[in-house]
């Protein structure tokens, strides 16, 4: 459980309209500001097992500093990072080239890049889909804007947020893509004896991930908790 914390207090117009400070709200647990969110946040994300969904859109260099070795934790742990924000051209046009290196920073970190195009602007974390975090903060670019975030530690609304988002199918599409790239450099790192007897289970893991893929394309939504099986058989068979 997270410490209380006070939010920000912002000014407003009295009667006379003078600026005055307005009156504290209310201890909340799972309510954060833009100062009390990020150390929660990383907490968070560091004791992920599987999987960190961060819904940004838009990114900044002053936010990479927090986040680059967030991600190489993670990516040493084989806890999968998808992020989502607005293509280049429609981030802040002083920050796209910032954007753009930062982005492909992250994706050498391991991250998945998606770009959603059409001016999103919701701001969303999802941890295991377990954990929930939402509000109007910009994860991946914010610097001094007063901002709220709730955090919600249930699955069922985590899984709401991620149907909602039309997630599903681009989550599922990254972890196909991860099952190539293993496949693909266990086919490159072994010696022809040891492909050779390695390759029954090859076969396996290839067909026990086509089948788990087609049930993903005709659900539309990913067996979240399967996906680790497989990971974990594929490990197995190759000793990674």
């Amino acid at each position: 459980m997270f410490a209380k914390t006070h939010l920000h207090s912002v000014q407003v117009r009295d009667k006379n309209n003078n600026w005055v400070p307005r009156q504290e709200p209310a201890i909340v647990d799972n309510l954060f500001n833009e100062q009390t969110f990020y150390p929660a946040f990383t907490k968070d994300i560091l004791a992920a097992k599987r999987e960190v969904i961060i819904y940004s859109p838009f990114v900044s260099k002053y936010r990479a500093d927090t986040f680059n070795g967030i991600l190489y934790k993670l990516k040493s742990s084989n806890v999968e990072v998808f992020i989502f924000t607005r293509p280049i051209q429609e981030q802040d046009v002083g920050l796209r080239k910032q954007a753009e290196a930062v982005l492909s920073h992250y994706e050498e970190l391991g991250a998945n890049i998606y770009y959603l195009q059409g001016s999103i602007h919701e701001k969303v974390a999802i941890i295991d889909r377990e954990i929930l975090w939402e509000g109007s903060l910009n994860i991946l670019s914010q610097r001094t804007s007063r901002e709220i975030m709730r955090r919600t530690a249930d699955e069922s609304l985590a899984l709401q947020m991620v149907r909602y988002l039309g997630l599903s199918r681009m989550l599922a599409e990254g972890y196909r893509q991860k099952y190539e790239k293993l496949y693909r450099e266990l086919m490159e790192g072994v010696g022809k004896r040891r492909l050779f007897s390695l390759k029954p289970n090859i076969l396996g893991i290839v067909a026990v991930v086509a089948i788990w893929w087609i049930l993903v394309t005709t659900s539309g939504m990913i067996p979240f908790r399967s996906a680790e099986t497989i990971l974990s058989m594929i490990r197995l068979f190759t000793n990674h």
